[in-house]
């Protein structure tokens, strides 16, 4: 019963760095996002300053 115990915590650690890995995946998309969009943004309000 004890092995399965540490096996189970075994996994869910393993469960959770997945989790991380994806998740900055995924926060690491939405910054690069939401660069270009301030970039284009700003591009935008240059244009119609000048």
């Amino acid at each position: 019963m004890k092995k399965r115990n540490v096996f189970s915590r075994k996994t869910r650690l393993n469960n959770n760095s997945k989790r991380r890995l994806l998740l900055k995946r995924v926060h690491q998309k939405v910054m690069i996002r939401r660069q270009q969009f301030q970039q284009t943004e700003l591009l935008e309000s240059f244009s119609e300053a000048s």
